[in-house]
């Protein structure tokens, strides 16, 4: 009987280590978030992607639709934070600002506020910045 139990026990133990690691995963803000920025006065779509570089700040890039054309830009942690509020540097064509995240418990949101600067000095994020984990498109 003590055969059948110890193999039984070891396969318990690495499936719910094997869930642990999965859910600690999963919980970073890493990944491609889909929402909504305000942007030339009106809600645009934003896609936001995000990393944890080598040294544990969030970097990363986005792409804003808006009735001009994609705004591509860069995203780098304003300085290295941990847990789920965040402020970054955003930097496109138009200048440079400040992006204040809040993320939900999971990492699976955000909700943002985004500002910019004037000369060299960066205004309180007001305009409002939003995703979620963008979902795989199946359908086509």
């Amino acid at each position: 009987m003590l055969n059948l139990r110890l193999p039984a026990l070891a396969f318990a133990a690495l499936a719910i280590y094997g869930l642990a690691t999965v859910n600690g995963i999963a919980a970073s803000p890493s990944g491609r978030f889909c929402g909504e920025a305000i942007s030339s006065g009106d809600y645009q779509d934003v896609e936001t992607n995000l990393n944890i570089d080598a040294d544990g700040r969030l970097s990363g890039t986005y792409e804003l639709e808006e009735p001009d054309g994609r705004v591509e830009g860069t995203l780098i942690e304003h300085a290295l934070e941990h847990g789920t509020s965040r402020t970054l540097v955003w930097t496109d064509k138009y200048g440079t600002g400040l992006l204040s995240l809040e993320f939900s418990s999971n990492f699976d949101r955000f909700e943002g506020s985004w500002g910019g600067s004037v000369n060299g000095r960066f205004e309180a994020p007001s305009h409002s910045w939003n995703g979620v984990r963008c979902r795989l498109d199946l359908a086509g």
